[in-house]
């Protein structure tokens, strides 16, 4: 195991950082859900949590940490009011005030299940402890601490995001409507779902999105001892993608797929709180580097696109399988398996390698997904998976989602 180069007193408290998801996952906020009031109580949790940092107000009013915006949503579809909680450290470079670097989490999540309900959990809250509070815990701790000692090049600008269960609405919002123009935006750092991080490498998503993002990691890796593994698949499903369609260098960091995700069992009995320790130390790092960095990242992006996503297929079947992001050679790897799902019930286990669904070879998580899409509750589906050097083949029948 790689010792850290330095051993930097402690910075981040994990108490506090618990503090926040235990608000933000309680059963008051009841998930959290599209338009709810709850949702506002988090806003305006957010927003004294950034002038308790002391952030200026980064919002479309002036003295307001709020960016407003109106989407349709929820189950009866309404018009809503969502908004974006902002806070910025300024730059100290006049010469680069235009300048910025953005740090980002979503806040909301699914209340009694919409958008994404799985299976009976219909009416149930759905707490979002690890989607996405622990990225909000993060985010807020790394204000508190930056905004002591960070004396940026250009501007660090937080920005909490609603709407992302319901498609990215509060990322694609501010692309649209930045304060500070996206052509000066150095990069994004998006914090996800960080907070079942224990002894497994950090997940970074959106690597490839500038050639600097590797070596940047690898780093602080050295600096930290805080090992961090680049993914490869190129998924779409959070914020940071909203900045890559607007032609902005972003990565998204993640603690790794788990069985609560989007279920009522997504509590703050499950959070690591010295994993986001862990999560805020590589931040920090990163953030350090990036708000003094004199020259751009090198994009690898193709240029600017429309940031209004395209209407996507939803899958509505689920094997039960959740995915080890960090595996990068083919077949589709297992890092574990739902209790009672159509894959436990057929004997797949943690390290399996799917290499075949039914007569479509499987080389990586994407063609899982299609695979899927294709296909309704109750069909069957031959899996030919691979374990410790064994190919072995069995039929399951998949379930709805």
């Amino acid at each position: 195991k790689r010792q850290p180069l330095a051993t930097p007193p402690a910075q981040f408290s994990a108490k506090r950082m618990m503090k926040t998801v235990a608000f933000l996952a309680s059963e008051k906020l009841q998930g959290r859900g599209f338009g709810s009031p709850a949702l506002e109580q988090a806003a305006d949790y957010i927003a004294n949590a950034f002038k308790q940092a002391g952030l200026q107000p980064g919002g479309d009013k002036p003295e307001s940490y709020f960016q407003h915006f109106t989407a349709k949503g929820g189950k009866p579809e309404q018009q809503a009011k969502l908004k974006n909680v902002i806070g910025i450290i300024p730059a100290r470079n006049p010469k680069r005030t235009k300048e910025s670097l953005i740090i980002g989490a979503h806040y909301d999540h699914l209340g009694l299940g919409w958008p994404d309900v799985r299976g009976d959990n219909k009416g149930k809250v759905h707490f979002g402890a690890d989607d996405n509070a622990s990225g909000v815990a993060v985010l807020v701790e790394l204000a508190r601490m930056l905004s002591k000692g960070l004396k940026p090049e250009r501007n660090v600008v937080f920005i909490a995001f609603s709407g992302e269960e319901a498609g990215r609405l509060g990322s694609t919002h501010y692309v649209k409507n930045a304060r500070l123009s996206l052509d000066k935006t150095i990069g994004m750092i998006n914090l996800d779902t960080v907070g079942q991080l224990g002894d497994k490498k950090l997940l970074v998503l959106g690597g490839e999105s500038a050639s600097q993002w590797v070596h940047i990691f690898r780093g602080v890796g050295f600096v930290t001892g805080i090992q961090s593994v680049m993914v490869k698949e190129q998924l779409d499903a959070s914020d940071q993608i909203s900045f890559h369609y607007a032609g902005v260098p972003a990565v998204q960091l993640f603690s790794g797929a788990n069985p609560y995700y989007h279920r009522p069992g997504d509590t703050i009995d499950k959070v690591d709180a010295k994993g986001m320790v862990k999560v805020a130390t590589v931040a920090k790092e990163v953030i350090s580097y990036l708000a003094n960095r004199k020259e751009p990242l090198s994009s690898t992006l193709s240029g600017k696109a429309s940031t209004v996503s395209k209407k996507k297929r939803n899958r509505k079947v689920s094997l039960g399988t959740i995915p080890d992001f960090a595996y990068s050679g083919k077949g589709y790897r297992l890092q574990g398996v739902t209790p009672g799902s159509p894959v436990a019930k057929a004997g797949l286990k943690k390290g399996d390698v799917i290499v075949r669904m039914a007569d479509q070879p499987i080389t990586s998580l994407r063609e899982v997904s299609k695979v899927l899409k294709s296909l309704k509750a109750g069909d069957r589906l031959t899996l030919t998976f691979n374990r410790e050097g064994q190919s072995h083949s069995v039929e399951v029948v998949v379930q709805a989602k």
